[in-house]
């Protein structure tokens, strides 16, 4: 299966609240752009390299899960307006949280 280029937009459950995701994997982009969001205001992010992202797929619902969880676990406060925590160099979470094709 080949990879698409594009901004894809899915909503997931965890822990009993819901939280809209948006990846962007435009080319144009220097980077792959995971963003979840709690709330209008209150958000999580995370860039991966694009040779990074070619090792998993960001947009599946198990990927997308395992990144909050470890948002919510590093301290971002998704209940709170305004709470935003954003990792720049996110390739790392791949191995760390077993992200997957």
């Amino acid at each position: 299966m080949g990879k698409t280029f594009c901004k894809r937009a899915k909503k997931i459950v965890v822990n009993g609240t819901q939280f809209h995701c948006v990846i962007n994997e435009i080319p144009s982009n220097k980077f792959v752009n995971f963003k979840v969001y709690s709330s209008k205001t209150s958000y999580f992010e995370v860039l991966f390299t694009w040779e990074g992202s070619w090792h998993f797929i960001p947009h599946r619902p198990r990927n997308c899960e395992r990144l909050i969880r470890y948002a919510i676990e590093i301290g971002w406060e998704y209940s709170l307006e305004k709470k935003t925590l954003k990792i720049e160099q996110g390739d790392f979470l791949i191995d760390k949280l077993g992200l997957s094709v």
